[in-house]
Order: structure tokens, then sequence, then C-alpha cells
């Protein structure tokens, strides 16, 4: 079962170019891993501090591999200074009609 995470962030003002950039590096990181889909950092419309990262998973077993990754301990280094709160993570299921996945073979 496919699975997706949104994680919102709120950042302290002006760290803004340290936060997008340790995302940036971890990315190419968390994509390499087999059954991440999507690993993308978005910014709130009309905020400067405020983030949501949008993951997808093929299943669970993808999740525990991502949460082993040394990458996740790197990127919370990366991030210190910068963070005034979360990651407030939700773990979601999909309900319903979706839109099929591009996989990462299909986009090779």
């Amino acid at each position: 079962m496919v699975l997706h995470a949104a994680v919102g962030f709120t950042i302290h003002e002006g760290t803004n170019e340290q936060f997008e950039s340790a995302f940036a590096q971890a990315r190419t990181e968390f994509l390499k891993d087999e059954g991440c889909l999507r690993y993308d950092l978005q910014k709130v419309r009309g905020s400067d501090v405020e983030y949501v990262l949008l993951e997808t998973y093929e299943s669970d077993e993808a999740v525990e591999r991502h949460n082993a990754n040394p990458a996740l301990r790197t990127l919370g280094r990366a991030l210190k200074g910068s963070l005034k709160s979360g990651p407030d993570i939700r773990i979601l299921e999909p309900a319903g009609e979706q839109v099929p996945l591009v996989t990462q073979e299909a986009e090779r």
C-alpha cells in the first residue's frame, strides 16, 4: 500500500536559505532509497516561515528504510538553528480514487 506523509515545519525568520539547502541535499539521498517515490519541500503560500514536506513511499518497509537512512540524522543536524517548530508528521493513506503515481523507473 502506498503511504504519503505531510510534514509541517515552521522556521525562524531569515533562515530560509539554510533550511531549503538542507532539504535539497537530503532529497538526493532519500530519492535513492528503494520505495521512496516523492520527497518534495513546499513553502506555504503567503508565509515566509511555514513549509510542508510531501513524501510518498511504496510500502511500510520503504518508510522504515527512510527512517534508518543516516541522511536523516545529517538533515537533522543541518536544520539546527533554523527550526522554530516541527516536524509535525502526518502519515496519510489513500482514500477514494487516486491519480496514478509516476514511478522512479518511469521517470528515467
